[in-house]
Order: structure tokens, then C-alpha cells, then sequence
């Protein structure tokens, strides 16, 4: 739905272009309302046409890795939760 406030300067700037003829303000805001809904649904077209557009995939020439910075010590390195080992059990004999 186009908003009345656009459709009103449409209108009006179709009046002006009309030579500001009075009397025709019916004929003035009916094609200005034609003209928007034309254009809405001509952008409309427009998105639905990028919309079924189908990206080529670009092949993954290296796994994703994760790198940290050769500046930190590895033993202050964090290591993640699925990384960690659990410390060696001690034999009690």
C-alpha cells in the first residue's frame, strides 16, 4: 500500500507539470496512485529477480583453521574445552 502523504506530492507535482489546471484533482491523484503502484511493483520484480539468482559456491581451497599468535607462550595459551585432556590418573599400588 502506498502511503497517502506520497501519493498527495505525486499528485501535486503533477498538477504543476499540468500547468496548475484546477479541476482535475481526481484525474491527477488516480495516475499519480498508478504510477507508484507501477513502480513498487516494478521494484518488487526487481528483488524477486536477485532472489532466484543462484550464487555459484566457491570451492574452499584449505580447511578453516584456527591460528594463534606465535607471541603468546603455549603455556599460556587457552585451550578450549574439547581440547583439554583430563591430567593422567596416578597408580595407587
Amino acid at each position: 500500500m502506498i502511503p497517502e502523504q506520497t501519493i498527495r506530492l505525486r499528485s501535486y507535482l503533477i498538477w504543476q507539470q499540468a500547468g496548475y489546471l484546477d479541476g482535475r484533482a481526481l484525474e491527477h491523484w488516480l495516475r499519480a496512485k498508478a504510477e507508484l503502484e507501477a513502480e513498487y511493483m516494478a521494484s518488487l520484480t526487481w528483488v524477486d529477480e536477485c532472489e532466484r539468482t543462484v550464487w555459484p559456491r566457491l570451492p574452499i581451497l584449505r580447511p578453516p583453521q584456527r591460528l594463534t599468535s606465535a607471541r603468546i607462550p603455549r603455556a599460556e595459551r587457552r585451550v578450549p574445552p574439547a581440547e583439554r585432556r583430563a591430567p593422567p590418573i596416578a597408580a595407587t599400588r
